[in-house]
């Protein structure tokens, strides 16, 4: 009981840290009404804060970063990574209507640093501690929890898009994705992996051109299905490597 209590209690502070973070950067390009390479430039300094914070808290209880993913992925994961090519294939549909080149290229260097920095931070928070501190109660459950949480992360930022099936759609997928990041980091036991996804998908959404509202729907609906896809094809490899049957017995040993 205590353990779950704390495991709990980590869950919210990491939560409401991340939301609060977020909160600050989305407060200050609405504030200061920042435009183009200033509005990926500050709020990524704001993120780069929130991961700051994750280390300094890992340098305070004295946890070492290769437990929370900062490793290279375990030996044998790496023949897996193959199945990132769905993912790869999504963050690169972003691409689609070309590269939108009319804001500069200071504009796509500042989208990098930001995208970077939202990886790194979503990576650390969702799945290096979060999934982490809930995998030895089980596979389904770490993904589920860390999953829904990072849904849930993005349901304003979904929200604010006044058409109601692209809301639902852009929640699913935030979910659907979570649920993807959760999968990889326990196949791995790395957050590098996910990071790469993680920021390549991002940039090419944001450095892409508009394809306009019916082609983006339509877009959101092929993104889905092949995240879905990967979500299978990536449980059975987890389940081949003997993940699931790994953190029920370590659950075991930690009671």
């Amino acid at each position: 009981m205590d353990n779950t209590r704390n495991k709990i209690t980590i869950t919210i502070m990491a939560m409401i840290t991340v939301l609060i973070f977020f909160s600050i950067q989305g407060t200050a390009v609405f504030i200061f009404r920042l435009t183009g390479a200033a509005a990926r430039l500050i709020p990524a300094l704001v993120l780069w804060v929130l991961a700051a914070a994750a280390f300094v808290f890992f340098k305070i209880i004295k946890m070492p970063l290769s437990e929370v993913g900062f490793r290279t992925p375990i030996k044998g994961a790496l023949k897996k990574l193959y199945y990132l090519i769905p993912l790869a294939v999504i963050g690169a549909s972003g691409l689609i209507g070309g590269i939108d080149l009319s804001q500069g290229i200071g504009y796509i260097f500042a989208c990098l640093f930001y995208v970077l920095a939202i990886a790194v931070s979503e990576e650390i928070y969702f799945r290096g501690i979060i999934c982490n501190i809930w995998k030895n109660g089980g596979y389904k459950k770490a993904v589920i929890i860390s999953a829904a949480l990072f849904g849930a992360c993005h349901v304003l930022q979904a929200m604010a898009n006044p058409d109601l099936l692209r809301t639902i759609l852009a929640i699913c997928f935030a979910f659907f994705y979570g649920i993807a990041f959760a999968q990889i980091f326990l196949l791995t036991k790395s957050i590098l992996p996910g990071m790469m996804i993680h920021a390549f998908h991002d940039f090419c959404s944001f450095i892409g051109n508009s394809v306009g509202s019916e082609m983006d729907l339509v877009l959101g609906i092929f993104q889905t299905i092949v995240i879905l896809i990967f979500i299978c094809l990536i449980h059975f490899s987890i389940s081949e490597t003997g993940v699931q049957k790994d953190e029920k017995t370590e659950s075991r040993n930690a009671s």
